[in-house]
């Protein structure tokens, strides 16, 4: 019977210590935050453009202005080189064919390569360009979900000038945080689409 009464005192002391320790233990305020990523604030896409023939001082097949804030780095093909952007660390990659009958082939090779962002895309939207003035007809391509290429465009005059580009940013793709990066290239896409114009070569 004495044992039975010490055990329950002692139960009954480890229990008190504890509530003691509970009451006495200093409050905490920090919680685990989920793991979230950099605020990416794009600059105006209105602000100060300039003419993509002011990169280089060799004869282009076309012109179109750009944000200000771009840069241009050449490749030996003509036509072909990339505009960058150093604030989100991504660049539009320019490709540029002549047309020579071989306008549908121009035209099926870039839906494949738009299209081949389907495997990791939620959807991919189509919007139409038409320009029978400055003789520019293009498609602007959004690759919504987390493709390593969300924004891509062709366009050409039909006859003897035909450019593609695809937008990278040299991050992991994540639709939610690159969400802003995106909406400047779509904006700066439909820029080029509007300001487009053909040189004679």
């Amino acid at each position: 019977m004495k044992t039975k009464r010490n055990v329950l005192l002692a139960l009954g002391s480890v229990l008190l210590l504890g509530i003691v320790a509970l009451m006495a233990w200093p409050p905490s305020n920090t919680l685990p935050k989920p793991n979230g990523f950099i605020r990416i604030a794009p600059p105006i896409v209105d602000s100060t453009a300039h003419s993509l023939s002011e990169f280089t001082e060799a004869s282009f097949p076309y012109s179109m202005l750009v944000h200000g804030s771009a840069q241009w780095e050449g490749q030996s093909e003509l036509g072909w080189g990339d505009i960058v952007y150093p604030w989100c660390q991504g660049r539009m990659q320019l490709t540029y064919k002549p047309v020579k009958q071989n306008l549908a082939t121009l035209i099926d090779d870039a839906h494949k390569l738009a299209f081949k962002h389907s495997v990791v895309a939620d959807g991919i939207s189509q919007k139409l360009y038409v320009n029978p003035e400055r003789k520019v007809y293009g498609i602007l391509f959004h690759v919504e979900g987390n493709a390593a290429s969300t924004i891509q465009f062709f366009a050409t005059d039909s006859t003897a000038h035909f450019v593609r580009g695809a937008a990278y940013v040299f991050a992991e793709p994540n639709a939610d945080s690159l969400a802003p990066v995106t909406a400047f290239f779509e904006k700066e896409v439909i820029r080029y689409l509007e300001t487009l114009t053909w040189e004679n070569i």
